[in-house]
């Protein structure tokens, strides 16, 4: 009865689940501004996630930081960020996937990309860095202080004016500037800054517009293997860091741009950041492997590249949904039962080397060594000297001897095997054991004769040297 019950209860439980409404759970997700690579990637994921029956509403922000932060704030779900930028208390953050490689651009005016040096050209100049809590915000400022370039402040006169533009703005200056002609375009060109440091994806949108309307220069980053190398920077800070360990040397391909002129006009050697998709902990299980689904089954995975996070090294753990689904394909049982056996084997390995260790050990206390041989020779030899006429009868000496004698046999025997087993090696030493046993035998055999001459009456009682040569026998 109480197992009727029980599969009965099982059935309706699984019935249930059948036609229960099993929709998966929207998720808020950010990339960042308007007009990027990034934000295009996001919206295509957005696209293909609804075809799977996984519902994102996208949201804009300034960048990584920001985006990092409403996470940690619980206003959003998932985000794609530059991969090594952290903030303070993220132990909530975890990492799903990684996708493509974002470049940093080095856009110049013409005057200083003609300029010998990067660093001496950009000096004086105003500088872009970025719009305040995005990736090109931090990682700008880390490439002024590598190049020993102070920024200037109402406090201190430094080498470089900083601009801080976002993409939309830049976006929306570059159409100001398409649209106008005449003077009017002159003056909204020289308000551009002379150098602007961009994080984009190649080809970018943004890079491609300011090329066209103001003729930049796409140039080098001097020194990136040095700058990649000096990573040993303080990343337990109360802000947003940026730690330099998780970037990467990456290229912008001659002829990536086209305005005026194809640009660059070399393969330009930069600085690269891995894209992360970056969840909450406690984000919906079902809809983090819907939207892994999506990114490792859809048609994404030809077009972005998504790899494993344990392939990329990166700052946060994994989700335990996305473990889930990188798993997804190992037989659960297989894997315990080889768990085990592997655990079991270890064990057993350690207890058969204690074993033999400890067999070793005691075999070699009690085997028997070439001085055991010459010493047990030595005492019967020396038993087989004591028989005298007057100590012992005809019949005992006999009975004396054949017992000496059959030690000796048994003594042969334990060096036959002991030879046979490795024991005992060495063509000499074991020639003269058994020449010593065939002298010691030789001389019994002699004195048995001798012995055996004698008449003594039967009648006497052993002497006091007999006996005792007859307890030692024994």
């Amino acid at each position: 009865m109480v197992v009727s019950l029980g599969l009965a209860v099982l059935s309706l439980t699984l019935a249930t689940r059948m036609f229960v409404n099993r929709a998966v759970p929207p998720l808020r997700m950010s990339a960042g501004p308007e007009g990027t690579r990034r934000q295009a990637v996001a919206e295509m994921l957005t696209k293909h996630a609804a075809r799977g029956g996984l519902r994102i509403t996208l949201s804009t922000n300034a960048g990584s930081e920001e985006s990092l932060r409403q996470l940690k704030a619980g206003q959003i779900d998932v985000a794609l960020v530059s991969n090594g930028v952290v903030i303070p208390d993220d132990e909530q953050l975890t990492v799903l996937a990684i996708t493509q490689v974002e470049a940093v651009h080095l856009l110049l005016r013409s005057e200083i990309a003609a300029a010998s040096s990067v660093i001496e050209g950009i000096r004086g100049k105003r500088v872009n860095l970025g719009q305040p809590g995005s990736s090109e915000a931090l990682l700008s400022r880390e490439i002024l202080k590598f190049a020993r370039l102070r920024v200037s402040s109402p406090q201190l006169a430094g080498d470089i004016v900083a601009t801080e533009f976002g993409k939309p703005e830049l976006l929306h200056k570059c159409r100001t500037i398409l649209g106008a002609s005449g003077a009017e375009k002159e003056r909204l060109i020289r308000e551009l800054p002379d150098a602007l440091i961009l994080l984009d994806s190649p080809p970018s949108a943004v890079a491609r517009q300011l090329i066209e309307a103001a003729d930049y220069r796409i140039a080098a980053l001097p020194a990136t293997q040095a700058f990649l190398l000096d990573n040993l920077q303080e990343s337990s800070s109360e802000h947003a860091t940026l730690q330099r360990e998780f970037l990467e040397p990456s290229q912008i391909p001659k002829h990536s741009y086209f305005g005026h002129r194809a640009l660059p006009e070399t393969d330009c050697e930069t600085v690269g950041i891995r894209l992360l998709i970056v969840a909450r902990k406690d984000a919906n299980a079902a809809a983090v492997r819907a939207l892994m689904s999506t990114l490792f089954e859809s048609e994404l995975a030809h077009r972005l590249g998504p790899r494993s996070p344990r392939d990329v090294a990166n700052p946060y753990p994994i989700h335990e949904a996305a473990i889930a689904y990188l798993d997804r394909d190992k037989p659960v049982a297989v894997d315990k039962a080889l768990e085990w056996l592997s655990n079991g084997l270890s064990v057993f390995g350690a207890f058969a080397a204690g074993v033999l260790s400890l067999y070793g050990l005691l075999r070699t206390q009690t085997a028997r060594q070439p001085s055991d041989y010459y010493d047990a020779l030595r005492k019967i030899e020396e038993l087989g000297r004591t028989l005298d006429q007057e100590a012992v009868t005809g019949a005992t000496a006999n009975e004396l001897l054949r017992e000496l004698d059959e030690r000796l046999v048994k003594l042969r025997q334990n060096l036959i095997e002991d030879i046979c087993e490795g024991r005992i090696k060495g063509e000499q030493l074991i020639a003269n054991i058994l020449a010593l046993l065939n002298d010691v035998r030789g001389g019994l055999q002699v004195r048995l004769q001798e012995l055996s001459r004698l008449d003594v009456p039967s009648g006497r009682p052993p002497g006091r040297l007999a006996a005792q040569n007859a307890r030692a026998a024994a």
